[in-house]
């Protein structure tokens, strides 16, 4: 069984393998290298939300996996510097809307402009894929977060309330609408 599944996951990670070069993005006065993830990265990110989310683990392994293998368009991008993965940010569409599922970015790397980096890229994806809309949610608690994706245009759309399973803590449902 387990073999089994390994070889389906080996499969579906090469017909869902990486069409991003590495890339090279200045943000600040730092030098990132850019990329697309791997289900190989899935102990990194863990160990991103770990320290992000203060020992909280809102996504397991098989989520990313669910994710980083899934036939639906989708966009997972990571900002390494000095080979350590920083940050990292999600994007799945849904119709015509580009979907962020998540973003993450070390403490010692918040302030600097990666997640704003990596949620334009984000836009520009579900942008090419003809969507009209981006979404996301966010912790009520989280306000710089809030403050973040207001200053990049989203707006608040309803609350769903005990939307994060670990903490039960409610969601702040945001938009923006894409230009054309």
């Amino acid at each position: 069984m387990l073999k089994r599944f390994r070889a389906i996951w080996d499969t579906l990670a090469q017909k869902n393998a990486p069409q991003l070069e590495r890339q090279v993005a200045t943000i600040g006065e730092k030098h990132y290298v850019i990329r697309e993830l791997r289900t190989e990265d899935i102990k990194a990110l863990i160990e991103v939300q770990r320290e992000v989310y203060r020992g909280n683990l809102p996504w397991s392994r098989s989520a990313f996996v669910s994710e980083l293998v899934s036939p639906l368009p989708h966009l997972y991008l990571c900002a390494e510097y000095e080979q350590k993965i920083v940050a990292f940010c999600g994007c799945r569409i849904n119709g015509n809307d580009g979907h962020v599922t998540n973003v993450a970015v070390l403490p010692n790397y918040q302030g600097m402009g990666i997640g704003t980096w990596l949620l334009q890229q984000s836009e520009t994806f579900a942008k090419s894929r003809g969507c009209l809309t981006m979404s996301l949610e966010v912790r009520l608690s989280n306000r710089d977060a809030q403050r973040l994706y207001r200053k990049l245009g989203y707006v608040s759309r309803a609350i769903k309330e005990g939307y994060y399973d670990e903490t039960n803590e409610d969601a702040l449902d945001m938009v923006k609408y894409i230009e054309e």
